[in-house]
């Protein structure tokens, strides 16, 4: 051991000092001391020193996490794209703003949300691996159980090499799960559920986790208080057409243009973050939100709403966070969102909603944020608010409307998820192939056209002729316009449409949720019925239960008349705009070509 620290101190003093030897530049990135082993980082230039000898732990145990949730990596980033319950393992936890980096099982390594994964516990890995799971061979780097704290010797380059360990205060039981050990071993996973003061964590409590915590029976046996309601709170459901029932509409329609995203700093330059300027129709008056207040209202409306489906928010990105086109992008996903939340009847009139989109003092906003966090309806109690017509529901009219519902949603999943991967590829398509064969169509031809100018250099064409070589050329020019043509077209077309797709596919991923909640609720009322056959209920608490059973039904079904609603209209234009944008796209082309055409004429 005695060798291992005279090559230590050896690099704490050349590191203190910031001396280079022979071209040696070290950089100590960690020291972690355990059980009398040192494991030391070092990045060398030209390194004369033996590092192989540098002991680590050998038992040092995986570390798995599951997606919660499906996510799409950007091709031109370090990114893996995810889907919902798949396996991953950890391979960095260090890469900053919340990312994290990991291994799938086809061994493909990137990066992902932090937020979209859930750490699993030990059981849950080795009934994984017993039940034929795809098991992992590549080892942890840079991961050991500290079993004491820092030296004074140790170096503060935390930012570069950030082991998994335990935080220094036990969080409460709100904030965050117990850190677990995986296999019982030397590993402390990080925990699962992050502390709600970071805004860029909130993102984690969406519908998977929040949802699961919900439960109808509440609701169902009469806890809650309707009488705390103002009338202006409630929301109803009318009947339409025949046996269809639907929120109703506000009287209210208005409008938000999400625009001139900027970049600005906190802190004397710290910090620095993007603001969005908000503007809604009804009085013009902007107000500037950054996209933490977006992931903080995204958060409430999860919460508060378990019976509808809420939009999804731009996915987080580590890299070029403040590039234009990145920016640009998401203020159009962030429009997205708004617009779904403007054009629900329900929604739309959320007092969190409004509080979001209209406060423009700092102390009023903190105190309807505190307003907004402690709202005693949420969740199950919000169904106190609606209120639906007296008819009671019959049994077979409520079946047939959610089986038929559960699977027209299973099948519209899959066709949307399909023609996402098909707008992901033609978009990559256009963006790369495309491109590049138009590319070299240009370039082969101006090449000819060089060559042609040659000769013709040496013996010039008649006055009243046309340079051919000039003709050429200009066709060369006409293949690399539309080169550059194909690469910028996707974000026109198939990038919006891609992002409308992600709006569905994330409605309707809610759905099951939505519809495991209503199953809950008819369970527990069979559970009453049983009770009022056995006389421990009595016929007056039997009927309040059907009452408020149907309570939830009738939201779930109204929801369901709007998700159709909206679909006919969304689609419609969404479709149109694709084929609008596709027909100015190839009539470019054609003009194009058109112009070279009549350089031979």
């Amino acid at each position: 051991m005695s060798q291992y620290k005279k090559k230590l101190n050896l690099c704490l003093e050349l590191y203190s000092e910031k001396k280079e030897v022979e071209n040696q530049q070290f950089l100590i990135i960690s020291l972690i001391k355990s059980k009398s082993r040192f494991l030391l980082h070092i990045s060398l230039d030209k390194s004369k020193f033996n590092t192989e000898g540098i002991k680590r732990k050998k038992n040092t145990m995986n570390s798995y996490v599951r997606a919660l949730y499906d996510f799409r990596g950007d091709p031109g980033q370090p990114e893996l794209s995810i889907d919902a319950g798949e396996v991953l393992q950890i391979t960095r936890t260090d890469v900053g703003e919340g990312w994290w980096e990991g291994q799938n099982s086809r061994g493909d390594v990137g990066r992902f949300p932090e937020a979209y994964v859930e750490v699993m516990s030990a059981a849950d890995v080795k009934h994984t691996q017993s039940c034929g799971g795809e098991t992992y061979s590549a080892p942890l780097d840079a991961v050991t159980k500290a079993s004491s704290r820092w030296d004074d010797d140790d170096t503060e380059d935390d930012d570069i090499y950030t082991p998994i360990e335990q935080p220094d205060e036990v969080p409460k039981k709100s904030e965050r799960r117990k850190p677990s050990l995986v296999g019982g071993d030397d590993i402390l996973l990080p925990p699962t559920l992050p502390d709600m003061d970071d805004p860029a964590a909130n993102a984690k409590l969406t519908r998977k986790t929040s949802m699961f915590g919900k439960r109808a029976e509440p609701f169902i046996l009469g806890h809650g208080n309707k009488n705390q309601l103002l009338d202006n709170e409630l929301i109803y459901i009318v009947p339409f057409a025949e046996q269809y029932f639907q929120w109703k509409s506000s009287d209210q329609f208005y409008s938000v243009v999400v625009a001139s995203p900027k970049k600005e700093t906190k802190f004397k330059g710290m910090k620095s973050f993007v603001a969005y300027q908000l503007t809604p129709s009804f009085n013009n008056v902007s107000v500037s939100r950054r996209f933490k207040h977006f992931v903080w209202l995204h958060q409430r409306l999860l919460e508060k709403f378990v019976l509808i489906p809420i939009p999804p928010l731009p996915d987080k990105q580590v890299s070029g966070r403040y590039e234009d086109q990145f920016v640009e992008h998401r203020r159009v996903q962030l429009q997205e969102f708004v617009d779904w939340i403007c054009r629900h009847p329900v929604l739309s009139k959320c007092e969190v909603w409004f509080h979001f989109l209209t406060c423009t003092d700092d102390s009023v906003w903190k105190q309807g944020k505190r307003k907004a966090e402690r709202d005693p309806y949420v969740g199950i109690s919000y169904c106190w608010a609606i209120s639906p017509p007296e008819k009671q529901l019959l049994a077979s009219y409520v079946d047939s409307q959610i089986d038929n519902w559960s699977q027209f949603i299973q099948a519209m999943d899959g066709s949307v998820r399909n023609l996402l991967a098909i707008s992901s590829d033609v978009s990559k398509r256009y963006q790369n192939q495309c491109r590049k064969e138009f590319q070299r169509v240009a370039f082969a031809i101006h090449q000819f056209s060089r060559s042609i100018a040659m000769d013709e250099e040496r013996q010039p064409p008649p006055e009243t002729d046309k340079s051919l070589a000039m003709c050429i050329s200009s066709i060369g020019d006409t293949y690399a316009a539309i080169a550059k043509d194909f690469g910028e077209q996707p974000k026109l077309d198939w990038v919006p449409f891609a992002d409308k797709l992600q709006i569905y596919r994330s409605v309707l991923n809610s759905f099951p949720d939505i519809l495991t909640t209503h199953k809950g609720a008819l369970q527990k009322r069979h559970e009453c019925e049983r009770l009022t056959a056995e006389q421990k209920m009595t016929p007056t608490q039997m009927i309040d239960v059907n009452r408020r059973t149907d309570v939830i039904t009738y939201a779930v079904i109204a929801e369901m008349s709007h998700f159709r609603k909206q679909r006919e209209t969304h689609f419609k234009d969404t479709l149109k705009t694709l084929i609008e944008e596709q027909m100015k796209f190839y009539n470019g082309l054609i003009s194009k070509l058109q112009d070279a055409y009549a350089k031979f004429d």
